[in-house]
């Protein structure tokens, strides 16, 4: 799997309470083949619900909510979701992290990876 930053919602962050990625230049619906990829890098403390919204406007006014995570409670380091971009993706999309007081998290997109 290749991780470009420029796809890269949050690398290895340090989480202590809710966060908010920098907005991604998206472009659109330009590949039918990205994946959004949620990876613990350090065991989490709570549920953390990862939401990701695209919007016409860089500061994300009017968001569409394209997906809504809730990753398992603590869940352990090595833990991965995996999910294809939902369709309707607008020029900027953007990733919030809430719920989880402690950990590491990375939320990223890629193409060419399979689904177990």
């Amino acid at each position: 799997m290749i991780i470009d930053t420029l796809n890269t919602f949050h690398w290895k962050r340090e989480l202590s309470g809710n966060v908010s990625s920098d907005v991604m230049v998206t472009s659109g619906d330009a590949d039918p083949n990205l994946w959004l990829v949620v990876r613990v890098d350090k065991a989490l403390t709570g549920a953390a619900l990862i939401n990701v919204y695209t919007s016409d406007t860089e500061n994300i006014a009017n968001p569409v909510l394209l997906h809504g995570i809730t990753l398992p409670a603590n869940a352990p380091a090595g833990y991965e979701y995996k999910v294809r971009l939902a369709n309707g993706v607008k020029r900027y999309t953007r990733a919030n992290v809430n719920n989880a007081t402690a950990g590491t998290i990375s939320v990223f997109l890629t193409s060419g990876i399979t689904s177990k």
